[in-house]
């Protein structure tokens, strides 16, 4: 019970100090435009509303699902102009017809979060940050996996483009080192056997771990299995095209984007769960604990605080909550809320 408190302090420290940038990166997008039209004017213009547009629709994909992203591609320009915090030039040119800038765009969170809560928009902001994939292939499908082998051209691929600034999570591809090489071949892969994982999920600091099974299909794409060691479950990928990089290139951002659609979905799924907490908290004054009060029952996710117990500058009382811990940790900071373990309690403090 020690060990697992001290990791939640560590893990609560670590939440503390990347929260906010988390949270800016959530709703800041870096923009580049380049316009041209009949003036100058009118190329900033719908430079500006194009800015607006793209960073509104790269929030909306990384803090919804793709269902919820397609509901907000609905909304017109004037409409996402309602959402735009803030629009900052970090450089530009122009010409008489042209306008060229790169943009730094800020999402009002706060406006777009209770917008989705009335249109029924589900919020799945990930948890995860890095996703571990295993890329086993065959060029035929009674052929025998490859992983490891020089010339699995789909490890290779992976190896190169593992991630891009555009991607919401770092999917890495689990290098060939001695440690891997040792603990895993691809036949081990493909039944998820449990020991070799667990392994893997340790040399590589990692959880969200998916083997990306390719087999060519015919003369006209790929297949792609794509199973999760963290439930077992598998989803097929089918990217049609000759036999080319291009090919395994468009297969890869096919899988990332099945992968993403996954984590989000479950991220869903845990938002609905509830939950319970016991904290602490110490207040200057009852002005001071009904203002922090009032701030937590704002906090999305948090469905209730309910004071259970107080005494001379210390009230004690219950959180309840949708989705898991993690995630309310995450919130509570965007806030500037920590919750750090003490025994059973939790102790909450202002950042």
């Amino acid at each position: 019970m020690k060990k697992i408190i001290c990791l939640l302090f560590v893990f609560t420290i670590a939440i503390s100090n990347i929260a906010q940038a988390r949270n800016d990166s959530l709703y800041s997008v870096d923009v580049y435009v380049d316009v041209t039209e009949e003036n100058a004017a009118l190329a900033k213009e719908k430079a500006m509303n194009q800015a607006n547009k793209t960073a509104f629709g790269t929030v909306a994909r990384r803090i919804t699902t793709q269902d919820g992203v397609e509901q907000l591609k609905t909304l017109d320009d004037d409409q996402i102009l309602n959402f735009i915090k803030e629009v900052s030039i970090k450089s530009e040119k122009a010409s008489n017809v042209r306008y060229i800038a790169n943009l730094k765009v800020i999402i009002n969170d706060e406006l777009l979060r209770q917008y989705m809560e009335e249109k029924d928009i589900p919020s799945a902001i990930l948890t995860a940050s890095k996703v571990s994939i295993i890329p086993t292939f065959r060029e035929f499908k009674t052929d025998t996996p490859m992983l490891w082998e020089a010339n699995n051209l789909w490890r290779k691929i992976w190896e190169e483009e593992s991630s891009n600034k555009d991607d919401i999570l770092e999917f890495v591809s689990i290098p060939a080192n001695g440690s891997n090489y040792a603990s895993l071949d691809a036949k081990k892969a493909l039944k998820l056997d449990n020991i070799a994982m667990e392994q893997i999920a340790f040399n590589n600091d990692t959880k969200d771990i998916f083997v990306a099974d390719a087999v060519y299909n015919g003369i006209e794409g790929l297949t792609i299995s794509v199973h999760s060691y963290q439930d077992g479950t598998v989803e097929t990928v089918e990217v049609y095209g000759e036999r080319s990089p291009q090919l395994i290139l468009d297969a890869i951002s096919e899988v990332k984007k099945s992968i993403e659609n996954r984590l989000k979905k479950q991220s869903v799924i845990e938002s609905n769960q509830k939950n319970e907490i016991e904290a602490l908290y110490n207040y200057e004054s009852m002005s001071d604990w009904v203002n922090v009060e009032r701030a937590l029952k704002e906090v999305n996710g948090v469905e209730d605080v309910k004071m259970t117990a107080m005494s001379s500058g210390r009230v004690q009382f219950q959180i309840s909550f949708s989705g898991n811990l993690e995630k309310l940790l995450l919130t509570l900071n965007e806030h500037f809320f920590s919750l750090k373990p003490q025994g059973e309690f939790y102790i909450l403090e202002k950042i």
